[in-house]
């Protein structure tokens, strides 16, 4: 078993729910589908087993894929941890008292069917036994919710989560929606320190988890997706601490009458007034995502080069004169500017630019053809120019590249060839300081190399976006960002 990182006895009070010395999954059936059989395959295919002892409680069974199983909590001859629960409603008071009497630290309830469904005898239940665990000092995660990824002690509620540890910490009302940022995220090569799924909320709620990120060495920044607002003041002091800190981006549900009613039968939660939500990101200095994909991008922007754009210039490098209209026309109406190539620039550019089906005023279109020295060099002199706070770039591959054949192409010689095209940016972003943003245009590109470019871009801290639209977005919300946190510690 791997070592529990030794934890000063001064952390913070919810540091033990994030390191478990040991995991109880409680009614784990040996023929369950679905959701529930999830829990399993992906600590499994963590290995938490590996680093720290993992118990199953059925009492119908000897062991399930290869974990022994215990007939209840008690049965289980050495301390217990963490208890995740996966038992319908019915049985939760038989896991509270077993829990009690275990002295477990903290029980997960992936068990839904309490205040979320606004049945009065429900909610009292609900209130009744997260209040008996509560009140022998055991903290309670949800009920109705996926509950913990941690990638560092092998903690997963889904399969295919990031097994490597990394600096963005995900917290999500959502069980669903947590899955999706991770699953997202992680596929264009962001790492997680924490991931935090926390349902109907009855014991820890998003100010809590936001007060443990506040001082969490393992998290650069925090994103997440709120339904509703619980405990408003304590909420909005969390929100101010963790945001003085870290870049805090943030996702509210419900903002029509339609979403706050889903809200309401989702989690249980009041959506509240939008408007109060915006002055209290505006307050605090947190950036407010409008939809998932802003929440993916602001995070993308927040971890990449992206977060040092000083201005509003940006220079297109790209091919076809109808996608360079309408991608000057996205540039501007996020607030951005594409301004004229200075005749300096030009000079350089025609050194090496034929001038023949090409063009040097911005958007440039250089045509290179395949050609990596002619597209790294374009990139660079747009960057060198004046007027130029950032780089759009597309990839210069064309639909004949080896690159985009799955069944030609060596693996080795793609790497090579990805890597080469990485270095040669990162680069430019050195000696320029000004940022590269890639984008990654589904055409003849093959989206399997796309997809290996972006990944090796991200660890470059190259970021990359699928349209222009949503890289002008978000460039131009780290620039407001900026802007806004007048007053505050600096971020970026």
């Amino acid at each position: 078993m791997a070592e529990t990182p030794n934890k000063d006895e001064t952390s913070h009070p919810l540091e033990k729910i994030f390191h478990p010395r040991s995991t109880a999954l409680f009614g784990v059936s040996s023929n369950a589908k679905g959701m529930a059989s999830g829990f399993l395959t992906s600590l499994l295919e963590h290995k938490y087993h590996e680093r720290a002892p993992l118990y199953i409680i059925n009492p119908k069974v000897e062991q399930i894929s290869g974990i022994k199983a215990y007939g209840s909590l008690l049965d289980i001859p050495d301390p217990v941890d963490h208890v995740i629960s996966l038992v319908p409603e019915r049985v939760v008071p038989a896991l509270v008292e077993q829990a009690i009497a275990k002295q477990v630290n903290s029980v997960h309830f992936y068990t839904a069917g309490f205040s979320e469904t606004g049945d009065p005898d429900l909610m009292d239940l609900e209130k009744r036994l997260v209040g008996q665990l509560t009140e022998s000092g055991i903290r309670v995660i949800g009920p109705n919710c996926m509950g913990l990824y941690v990638p560092h002690e092998g903690l997963a509620f889904m399969n295919g989560f990031p097994a490597e540890a990394g600096n963005v910490a995900v917290v999500s009302q959502s069980g669903a929606n947590a899955g999706d940022m991770i699953h997202g995220l992680g596929r264009r090569g962001v790492r997680f320190s924490k991931g935090i799924s926390f349902g109907n909320g009855a014991d820890l709620k998003a100010h809590h988890f936001f007060d443990y990120l506040a001082n969490d060495a393992e998290t650069e920044v925090v994103t997440a997706y709120l339904e509703g607002v619980q405990e408003g003041s304590y909420f909005f002091d969390a929100v101010k601490t963790l945001a003085a800190k870290k870049p805090v981006i943030l996702l509210k549900g419900g903002l029509t009458a339609a979403g706050a009613r889903a809200a309401h039968s989702h989690t249980g939660s009041l959506a509240g007034e939008i408007k109060i939500f915006d002055a209290m990101c505006r307050q605090a200095g947190a950036s407010r995502a409008v939809t998932m994909d802003d929440l993916h991008d602001f995070t993308v922007a927040s971890t990449t080069s992206l977060k040092d754009i000083k201005g509003k210039g940006v220079a297109l490098v790209s091919g076809g004169g109808g996608f360079a209209v309408l991608s000057a026309d996205a540039i501007a109406m996020a607030g951005l500017e594409v301004p004229p190539t200075p005749d300096p620039t030009k000079e350089k550019l025609r050194e090496f630019v034929p001038v023949a089906g090409t063009s040097i005023n911005n958007p440039i279109d250089t045509n290179p053809g395949g050609d990596i020295e002619i597209w790294a060099n374009t990139i660079e002199v747009a960057a060198e120019s004046a007027n130029i706070d950032v780089v759009f770039a597309t990839l210069p591959w064309s639909s004949s590249s080896t690159s985009d054949n799955d069944d030609s192409a060596d693996p080795d010689s793609l790497e090579s060839e990805i890597n080469d095209y990485v270095d040669r940016l990162s680069g430019i972003q050195d000696r320029t300081q000004k940022p590269i943003v890639m984008l990654l245009r589904q055409r003849g590109d093959n989206r399997n190399s796309s997809h290996l470019f972006g990944l090796a871009a991200y660890k470059a801290g190259i970021p990359c976006f699928s349209t222009v639209n949503r890289a002008a977005r978000a460039a131009a919300e780290i620039l407001d960002w900026r802007e806004r946190r007048e007053g505050l510690p600096a971020l970026f």
